[in-house]
Formats: C-alpha cells, structure tokens, sequence
C-alpha cells in the first residue's frame, strides 16, 4: 500500500524500542499506533493501536506502566473488535493526506507556529503516532497536540489530532488519563 511503501522509503525512520510495538510489527504488515505519553504525574502510555495482516485488522489498547516499581495500573495488551470498514477508511485516510510526512513539534519553533504567546499549558501528555511497517517505522509526535490544535491551528498538527481520533474511535477509548 501507499502508506507503507512511504514509510520504508522515508529518511526519518526511528527505532521501535517497545518490545510489544516489536512484537506487533514482526506478526503484521502494518502497525498504527496513537499515545498518550504522561510523564508529570502519573507516568504511563496509553496507546490505541490498529494491525493489519494480510488485509485482516485487529485492534488493540495498550496501557504501558512507566510508573517507579510498577506503582499503580499495571501494563495490559488488551485486544479489541476492530471494524474492517473503520479501518479501511482510517488506511484510505492517512494516504489521502500523506500521513507519513507529518513532522512533529519543531521545538526551534514553539508550539504556535504563529507565535500565539497565550497559549500555554504544562504538565500536559505527549502523543505520538507510530506507523510501523514490517521494515521501518515513522513516529511523528506532538506536545498536547488536542490543546495546542484548538488555541493556535496548524494543518499538519491538525492531520495528526484527526488520525488520532478516528483511531480512539475504532479502538475504544479506555481513558486519555
């Protein structure tokens, strides 16, 4: 497909380093992966991931405990019913908009890229988005990406926070916290 032949080709791969984000790219043809990264308070990630192999989906939640000696929720993969149709259309949708050229915060920069000096908020999530394919990965991510896209718009920004919610509503959203 267009998504993963993009992705392989891109010069900005990364490393998968979670070993159940490995384990899902070496079983699928094609890994897509929204998170929550929280690292004020409680320290976690919450990702709703969706996985096609040989044209099939399945869907999952994904809650990663990063937590000092595991305090608190403890990591669960836990599998979901994955609409085919929703997927379909989430994979027509992310190749429509070239999804694999979404690049992320430019830090340089700050999070408006008007310079909106009011829009302001800590201790917020990160998110990020994992595409995965069988030989390489894409992960764009974004500071409080839903904060920043209401308070100051940017159609790339924008393109990710959509992703990320046609993604929550295939998976089921078992909380954002």
């Amino acid at each position: 497909n267009i998504l993963a032949e993009n992705v392989n080709t891109s010069a900005k791969k990364q490393a998968i380093e979670d070993d159940v984000l490995q384990k899902l790219q070496s079983e699928n043809d094609l890994v897509i992966a929204y998170a929550y990264e929280n690292f004020a308070w409680v320290k976690s990630m919450n990702y709703f991931i969706v996985a096609q192999h040989n044209n099939e989906w399945k869907a999952y939640r994904y809650y990663k405990n990063l937590m000092p000696n595991n305090a608190g929720t403890p990591t669960s993969l836990t599998p979901v019913q994955a609409d085919k149709i929703a997927c379909d259309s989430l994979l027509n949708y992310m190749e429509e908009n070239k999804a694999w050229a979404i690049p992320g915060d430019d830090r340089e920069k700050g999070y408006c890229a008007d310079g909106n000096k009011d829009c302001n908020i800590y201790d917020a999530a990160g998110n990020r988005l994992w595409i995965i394919t069988k030989d390489a990965a894409l992960n764009p991510g974004y500071y409080a990406a839903e904060f920043y896209e209401e308070c100051c718009p940017e159609k790339q920004r924008g393109l990710f926070v959509s992703i990320g919610k046609k993604i929550q509503a295939i998976v089921g959203d078992n909380s954002t916290e």
